[in-house]
């Protein structure tokens, strides 16, 4: 499937997990891809991989909550390609701590990594997208948006924010034809999770009886970050094996 042939895409936490996925997909159907993480060791090793499958794959080690440092990338990806069609916002990030735990610099912190890096990145690359009357931005957010976190206060408000954020660049950007949507995953098997107790804990409440593998979410994500998706627009479409409906 060559739905991302010619294209350009930006991928953001994509050293591993969730983002890993979305960017080998993205590459595999055709898109010359740009990945970037904090994690500059992780998301070159990646990048090397995909160029190992002789796909089209860069990457850079970027904070995505530093404007400067975003907007350096975004020229950059000017620079090489002239163009970028596909924003993926993915990176984000938690720490476990209950309402009476969690401080005001975590709560910052949790912010500027999931919502602060989103609106900056969105921002950053809507021109170059609405200059040519096409784009696909897609957020990651997840079901902690919608029910009670008591164990990730600030993780659950940033994600309800990133599902408030979406609608509002969907509104502005849609007339430019430049579709905004968010996914909402729930239990996925990443690395990391399957070494933590509470994935195992998740799946008897799951009306499928399994937790989403990462590739599971990117197909969902490549449906709404192809020219197939003319319609959707400001959604958050939730993924969780019917846990949100039970």
């Amino acid at each position: 499937m060559g739905d991302f042939d010619g294209q350009v895409a930006l991928v953001t936490g994509a050293a591993q997990g969730l983002g890993r996925s979305i960017a080998t997909l993205l590459a595999r159907r055709g898109a010359t891809v740009y990945l970037a993480d904090l994690n500059g060791p992780g998301v070159e090793a990646v990048a090397a991989d995909l160029r190992a499958q002789h796909l089209s794959a860069n990457a850079s080690c970027t904070d995505m909550a530093d404007e400067p440092a975003v907007l350096a990338l975004r020229d950059r990806i000017d620079t090489e390609t002239g163009r970028l069609d596909v924003l993926i916002n993915n990176a984000g990030g938690w720490r476990y701590e209950t309402i009476r735990e969690v401080t005001a610099a975590n709560w910052d912190w949790t912010f500027r990594a999931n919502l602060l890096s989103v609106f900056i990145a969105s921002r950053a690359c809507m021109d170059m997208m609405i200059a040519r009357r096409y784009g696909r931005i897609v957020n990651i957010a997840s079901t902690d948006a919608y029910r009670p976190k008591p164990t990730l206060p600030a993780y659950a408000a940033a994600k309800a924010a990133i599902v408030s954020l979406t609608r509002t660049f969907a509104e502005e950007l849609a007339p430019h034809e430049v579709l905004v949507n968010a996914v909402s995953p729930g239990a996925m098997a990443t690395e990391t999770a399957k070494a933590q107790s509470w994935l195992a804990q998740r799946i008897p409440t799951i009306p499928v009886r399994r937790a989403a593998e990462p590739e599971d979410i990117a197909e969902l994500v490549g449906f709404l970050a192809s020219s197939r998706n003319r319609y959707v627009v400001g959604e958050s479409v939730i993924a969780n094996g019917g846990a949100l409906m039970v």
